[in-house]
């Protein structure tokens, strides 16, 4: 009853600005994702219609099942560039990011296609390999 109690005093007092801070620090990565995720879907939306995003995530699914192994090696190479630079530079590549979600959304969801595909791809080879 007492944590009952303590999660509905929770839920009423809300959550406080250092909670959100210490928890956009420690997901950081998943924060940014889901925020370009949600603002390439709402361009894509208002200003393309929803036809070029799923346009494009199917080509990207195409190409991401064809050639795994060449996009794991680029998207590896990427996010290791990424890694390598300054915390600076790392935040100016994030807001161009945020900006290409903005005013390319179907990049965004092209990327999303081919890390999809290539993951279906390779849990599919996983899978009925054991078997």
């Amino acid at each position: 009853m007492d944590g009952n109690k303590s999660r509905e005093n929770k839920v009423k007092e809300g959550v406080s600005v250092k909670e959100i801070e210490g928890f956009a620090k420690k997901h950081r990565f998943e924060v940014f994702f889901c925020f370009k995720f949600v603002l390439a879907c709402f361009f894509s939306f208002v200003f393309f219609g929803p036809g070029w995003a799923v346009v494009f995530a199917v080509l990207g699914g195409l190409i991401g099942v064809i050639i795994p192994g060449r996009v794991d090696r680029f998207a590896k190479m990427m996010f290791d560039f990424v890694a390598k630079q300054e915390k600076v530079t790392q935040m100016v590549i994030a807001g161009v990011s945020l900006v290409l979600a903005i005013f390319l959304p179907f990049v965004t969801f092209f990327l999303i296609g081919l890390h999809g595909g290539t993951s279906m791809q390779e849990h599919a080879r996983s899978s009925f390999s054991s078997k």
